[in-house]
């Protein structure tokens, strides 16, 4: 059984010097800053109990949220979208399946890729975070894998802050996100991917997919009758 310290242990978690930190913060607020600004001025805090005010608070978020600034349909916001985004994306690397199509569900296109997460272990749960370096190692080819970048509990106060949120312990920024250019060519630049080597050595292996050889053989009718006959004589 692979416990979760053990799992820790087999792979290299990338560090963050605080000077470094403060730098991605000056690149990351601001990208942030009009969501925030756009939920204040726009998005009320529920304040009474009840389905009725569940169902309109839900139907007010779903219509605010097509006048959201460009880069919110860029951004995976907490935990569970980040997470859900990450295994949707290893999905659609799994080998060819062997199944007829019609038995295989995925959807047909990927969704769009991340470039970057962070991530603010102190905040969550181990269990919550734990297989998190699996899960963005697995989401992508080394090439364009996201990087996971550790936020302190400071900095995560400022992110969410800038998003006008009470908490985002995880968040995640698409390669295309508007506005994001200078941030992830410097994240690029300056973090180092997750490594697990073991799982390097599971991807680099090629893939087969099962190749059965068929020939048909073609016998003549008349010596097929031919021989049964002779059988029967036999037998007699």
């Amino acid at each position: 059984m692979t416990t979760t310290s053990g799992f820790a242990n087999s792979h290299r978690r990338p560090k963050l010097s605080s000077d470094h930190e403060q730098v991605i913060l000056s690149l990351l607020l601001p990208l942030l800053q009009p969501v925030g600004d756009f939920r204040r001025d726009h998005i009320l805090r529920s304040k009474g109990k009840g389905r009725a005010r569940k169902k309109n608070s839900i139907q007010e978020q779903c219509t605010v949220q097509e006048w959201m600034p460009d880069v919110f349909g860029h951004l995976t916001i907490g935990f569970n979208s980040t997470i859900r985004r990450l295994e949707a994306l290893a999905s659609h690397r799994q080998p060819p399946s062997p199944l007829p199509k019609s038995d295989v569900k995925r959807s047909r296109d990927p969704p769009a890729a991340l470039s970057a997460v962070f991530v603010c272990r102190e905040n969550l749960p181990d269990m919550l975070t734990s297989s998190l370096s699996l899960q963005v190692t697995t989401s992508a080819p080394r090439s364009t894998r996201a990087r996971l970048i550790p936020v302190s509990p400071q900095s995560e106060a400022k992110i969410a802050r800038a998003l006008h949120q009470p908490r985002v312990g995880l968040l995640g920024v698409e390669k295309d996100a508007p506005g994001s250019k200078a941030l992830l060519n410097w994240v690029s630049d300056n973090v180092e991917l997750v490594e697990i080597p073991w799982l390097e050595k599971v991807s680099s292996s090629t893939y087969f997919p099962v190749s059965v050889k068929t020939h048909e053989i073609t016998t003549d009718p008349k010596s097929k009758a031919r021989k049964r006959k002779g059988t029967e004589m036999d037998v007699g």
